[in-house]
């Protein structure tokens, strides 16, 4: 019966025969790749049911090495028309070596995600919760510094090209354009700060102060503690602070002693603050009437945790944005609007 030769094999290799095409691997990449960003996902409010989270945080990132495998330009490179608006899905093809990851990047990896999860690293990080450090993970972030932008990692194929020497040396990853959706940036690189952090998340209350002193800094963090309905907006003195009843998940209530929020907006003269990224929101709730037009949130104690600045609001709203932005459209509807009675009954016989 025919067989292959036992002398060369393509599925068993000697070492010295491996090493050296991985070596070769890493050449060609530290050669004609360029510097990236690689940014692990870092999940918030994580259900233990159903392995999802309602928001994410990227804390940190590390410079790796990848080729772009489409140097041609994006595989996709189309623009769609959505009810959100344009959507760009631009695609991208990185290659990174294996033997980088495992020797210069996976022990970061394992050591953030046992912070996160509160244990020491003497196991094997919790998969269930969306960690690990064997690989690049779906869902990670990758800066691309050609065109200043982010792209998530949507899959990590690990058997291509197909085990050279019964050997894997790659890993291929296919990203796509990143949607902001209101996830935190917190890394020590500016480029990737200075871009997303100041982008107005779709939730965005803007408050309406009353009395206060000092004045808040740009994107400052500040805590919101809640004040009894009673207070007088007039009285600067600050009455005793009564624990929030918020949403942290969506339909799971808590009760908190404050909420956390970023500043995005600040006009001292008009005494106007716009804050995103709360830590706990409840937009519609219901006081004992069954009125959701009162917000809770109306008169807050605010507090800069940099400036110091402590104000106390008047009132609150939510702004207007791309997933609220009803009352906008129809006012700019109204405007335009031509009226024609033959319009009024297209059928004719009603």
């Amino acid at each position: 019966m025919p067989h292959t030769n036992p002398w060369f094999s393509n599925t068993t290799g000697y070492a010295t025969e491996v090493n050296l095409l991985d070596d070769l691997v890493m050449e060609q990449i530290t050669m004609f790749g360029i510097d990236i960003l690689y940014m692990p996902r870092k999940d918030l409010n994580m259900d233990k049911v159903l392995h999802e989270s309602t928001k994410a945080a990227f804390e940190f990132a590390m410079p790796i090495p990848l080729f772009l495998k489409n140097f041609s330009g994006f595989n996709s490179g189309i623009e769609l028309l959505t009810k959100f608006g344009v959507r760009g899905s631009d695609d991208l093809t990185f290659i990174m070596s294996r033997s980088h990851w495992e020797q210069g990047y996976a022990q970061f990896v394992k050591s953030y995600y046992h912070s996160v999860e509160g244990t020491d690293g003497t196991r094997d990080t919790d998969r269930l919760q969306g960690h690990t450090e064997y690989r690049p993970k779906e869902g990670d972030l990758i800066y691309f510094p050609f065109d200043d932008s982010l792209f998530e990692v949507k899959y990590v194929m690990f058997d291509q090209p197909f085990f050279q020497l019964g050997q894997g040396y790659v890993f291929e990853l296919q990203c796509e354009k990143f949607e902001f959706s209101g996830e935190i940036f917190d890394t020590d690189y500016e480029e990737v700060a200075d871009k997303f952090n100041e982008i107005e998340e779709y939730y965005n209350i803007e408050f309406e102060l009353s009395t206060g002193v000092l004045t808040f800094f740009k994107n400052e963090s500040v805590t919101i503690y809640n004040l009894a309905d009673a207070l007088d907006p007039d009285n600067p003195s600050i009455p005793d602070i009564s624990e929030f009843r918020m949403y942290f998940n969506p339909g799971f209530l808590q009760g908190v002693p404050s909420i956390e929020g970023n500043i995005t907006f600040w006009d001292k003269s008009k005494k106007i603050l716009r804050v995103n990224r709360l830590t706990d929101v409840d937009p519609d709730t219901q006081d004992e009437n069954k009125d959701v037009t009162k917000n809770k949130l109306d008169q807050v104690l605010i507090v800069g945790q940099q400036s110091g600045a402590i104000y106390v609001s008047r009132n609150s709203k939510t702004t207007e944005s791309a997933f609220n932005d009803a009352k906008n459209l129809q006012n700019e509807f109204d405007k335009i609007q031509i009226l024609d009675p033959a319009d009024e009954n297209p059928f004719g016989f009603v």
